[in-house]
């Protein structure tokens, strides 16, 4: 009787052994793909990821050209304001009392030519950062090419203030 389970019990092992297929032997299925498709699968999802990014940068950029119209613009009207006030205070106050600053004119021309520069560049800096689109040709040259434009702003709005300084000074140390 042991002999007969055994054998019953080694025959129905094997025969459910011999049905089932080993997992050696089940070669890969052929929709899986080859090294190369899997590949271009990898680069086509870094490239998605690429251009997921650089549209959240184009994104980004829009806004910050948003604010610094703003900034620039709001920055333009306190030295436009500053400007007029030195202007008026010069020609009602320092003028009447029988002081002139020699170079006055040269200063007034300096702080029109430094406004008219920070016109310029926040005209530039938007007509560059309007054309900016992942899908161009060049994305990252021009991100670089925003990054200088806004250096430039920020550098013609500095050169801007400085010549109003040099007014105020000017005529300050003319009332003394």
């Amino acid at each position: 009787m042991k002999t007969f389970r055994y054998t019953l019990f080694l025959g129905l092992f094997l025969f459910i052994a011999l049905l089932t297929p080993s997992v050696l032997a089940v070669g890969k299925p052929d929709t899986v793909g080859s090294r190369p498709e899997r590949k271009q699968k990898a680069q086509n999802r870094l490239a998605d990821a690429k251009l997921k990014a650089c549209q959240t940068r184009e994104n980004a950029i829009k806004k910050r050209i948003e604010q610094l119209t703003k900034l620039a613009t709001t920055m333009q009207e306190k030295f436009d304001a500053i400007a007029q006030r030195v202007e008026k205070y010069y020609t009602t106050k320092v003028v009447p009392g029988g002081k002139t600053v020699a170079n006055y004119d040269n200063l007034v021309a300096d702080i029109q030519t430094k406004k008219t520069a920070v016109q310029t560049a926040l005209a530039q800096t938007q007509a560059n950062a309007t054309n900016f689109s992942c899908t161009g040709s060049d994305p990252k040259g021009q991100m670089t090419q925003f990054r200088d434009d806004m250096r430039g702003v920020k550098k013609a709005l500095q050169d801007y203030r400085t010549s109003i300084k040099n007014l105020i000074v000017a005529v300050h140390s003319k009332n003394e």
